[in-house]
């Protein structure tokens, strides 16, 4: 049953393709959403802060962050609704979430994440109502077993990342970069509880004002 549920991950994704094939991509920006200007890790006027999905493989990229070292851990929690007959997700669907994690280098990040290891691509499906969000580090939440299970509340069920040989973080190869998935089979909008450490980025846009 395990491996059913985790068939659907890939619907997780913010407007992720619904089959992920080679050609299927997607990509947009994050920004700081508590201020015109962002956060204090986030300025939204001069951080580059951006995913892409292509197929089964996503990219979180920032240059530009404030306040983060070298080998700090950023948090993503990526979460849709999903429709997956085939992995036993009917209409009207249910909402999803992934947690990811990525390390920061100079100033930046680049998180590269394969859901194939949590099932991505085992079904046909439809997602929508996706979103993106990135946090700072909250070490008991993103662990491989963490508190990111205890949040994803029944009926939404946690499934581990169970891959033979999981890509891992540079500097903890113990930590698992594709942490995990939340799913629920019944619910649009469930979504796990984010990790209590500061929201530094969205999914959303930053414009400027127009010259006179």
């Amino acid at each position: 049953m395990k491996r059913l549920f985790a068939l659907t991950a890939m619907a997780a994704l913010c407007a992720a393709p619904a089959l992920a094939g080679p050609k299927d991509q997607s990509k947009s920006g994050l920004i700081g959403p508590q201020a015109l200007t962002g956060n204090a890790t986030v300025n939204n006027t001069t951080t580059a802060f951006s995913y892409q999905i292509k197929g089964c493989k996503l990219q979180i990229k920032a240059k530009g962050l404030a306040g983060v070292t070298d080998g700090d851990v950023i948090v993503c929690v990526a979460g849709a609704d999903v429709i997956a007959s085939g992995g036993g997700i009917n209409p009207p669907g249910g909402g999803n979430s992934i947690v990811v994690v990525g390390e920061a280098k100079s100033g930046g990040l680049g998180l590269k994440a394969d859901l194939g290891e949590i099932g991505c691509g085992g079904v046909a499906a439809i997602n929508f109502n996706g979103n993106l969000a990135c946090y700072l580090d909250d070490a008991a939440y993103r662990a491989n077993a963490g508190t990111w299970q205890a949040v994803c509340v029944l009926p939404s069920v946690p499934i581990g990342n169970a891959a033979v040989e999981p890509t891992t973080l540079k500097g903890d190869p113990t930590q698992n970069i594709v942490v995990g998935l939340c799913q629920n089979f019944t619910t649009l909008g469930a979504r796990i509880t984010p990790p209590p450490s500061a929201l530094i980025g969205t999914q959303g846009s930053y414009t400027a004002l127009a010259p006179p």
